[in-house]
């Protein structure tokens, strides 16, 4: 979409949730006691969105808070697994793409949001968020007599300078105070603690490093022989235990890094839900990952992270938060492709500008804590 037709539609946007509001009927009240906040995507999507879900939760403490949300694909983990320790919400409605179209769905949504009394709706949309499935989200939500709405904004050039977690917070500014709480933003429980306790228990003395070498887009996957040569290097330097997290589809991947790792090494590939990979990471000095959910995890739970960009998308807008994080991003001249796959190289150009000798660096910096919030484009 272009900045032209962001603007014009959020021109349109902002006429239309105005006129909305004034519609006769539906619900109004002077302090909102039944919210909606819509937030779609995957467990990246939603983790940037904490702030901006907890700001709300303090601008309205005494309301019912429920979430529209949906991970797209039904294998696909979302809000249902980032918040399982969140207590923000009263509610979740999940919803996926192979039933939003149909008009049977559509309607017995819109008369659960009817019969839920919501009187206010927020919006969050994240930068693919296009006007068409804004405009049906405020319709779905006017005819189920909703009349007080915010955050129906596409994104526009001054959101490619800051991070999705400040555009969300800024969202949520526009009710009343809003800002970006310290960090940690996510807490196992305490079951999954003691699940990690166990996974780890075969760790030493050294310390324990986590790295995930997959990422749901081929085009952000550093190469496995990267992993395997920083792994290595941790091990002999530092004498350091490597944890390997990943998927149950990525354990060929992981195992395959493992074996070339050898000695102090634990491959979990497959053996940690949400909720246990939260409590792992958080058993981790430093973190290690592409751009990926997992790498949002480790931000999330306070562990500092070393995070591997492609030059697929612009800057800084996915970047992990907090103080002590080093990312890593290479460049190349067919940046901001925003292709999930490569089309003109075998392995991304921009991810092959990121060494193994860069990252275990960035490690070391970390592990002797003179690192702050650092990115490093090569």
């Amino acid at each position: 979409m272009t900045v032209r037709t962001n603007r014009t539609g959020n021109a349109v946007l902002r006429i239309a949730t105005g006129a909305l509001a004034c519609w006769p009927g539906g619900r109004r009240a002077p302090e909102p006691g039944n919210v909606l906040v819509v937030r779609l995507g995957n467990v990246g999507d939603l983790i940037v969105a904490l702030p901006a879900f907890h700001a709300v939760r303090k601008l309205y403490p005494k309301a019912r808070l429920t979430l529209l949300t949906s991970p797209t694909a039904r294998d696909a983990p979302g809000a249902q697994e980032v918040l399982a320790n969140d207590a923000t919400f009263d509610d979740i409605i999940v919803y996926y793409a192979d039933e939003s179209g149909r008009p049977g769905f559509l309607k017995g949504l819109r008369n659960r949001i009817a019969e839920s009394g919501i009187d206010l709706a927020i919006v969050l949309p994240n930068h693919l968020t296009g006007f068409r499935n804004l405009a049906k989200h405020l319709m779905l939500l006017w005819t189920a007599g909703v009349r007080r709405f915010a955050g129906f904004r596409l994104v526009t050039p001054a959101d490619y300078e800051i991070r999705q977690v400040d555009r969300l917070t800024r969202l949520v500014g526009e009710l009343g105070s809003a800002e970006v709480e310290p960090l940690p933003w996510l807490t196992p429980s305490e079951a999954d603690v003691a699940r990690a306790d166990r996974l780890l228990s075969a760790c030493g003395a050294g310390p324990v490093i986590g790295m995930h070498c997959g990422a749901k887009r081929p085009a952000n996957r550093w190469s496995p022989d990267g992993f395997a040569e920083v792994g290595s290097r941790l091990v002999a330097e530092r004498g350091a235990w490597v944890v390997l997290t990943g998927s149950a589809g990525e354990k060929a991947l992981t195992a395959e890094v493992a074996a070339r790792i050898g000695r102090n090494c634990v491959d979990l590939s497959g053996q940690t839900s949400i909720g246990g990979l939260t409590a792992v990471a958080r058993r981790c000095r430093v973190f290690v990952s592409n751009d990926t959910g997992a790498m949002h995890v480790a931000y999330a739970v306070g562990t500092p992270t070393v995070a591997i960009f492609g030059s697929r998308f612009y800057p800084n807008i996915w970047y992990p938060y907090g103080e002590r994080q080093i990312v890593l991003r290479g460049d190349a001249e067919c940046a901001l492709c925003d292709d999930d796959v490569c089309a003109l190289y075998e392995y991304p150009a921009c991810l092959a500008q990121v060494t193994p000798d860069m990252v275990v660096q960035a490690v070391y910096a970390l592990l002797s804590d003179s690192a702050t919030n650092t990115s490093r484009c090569v």
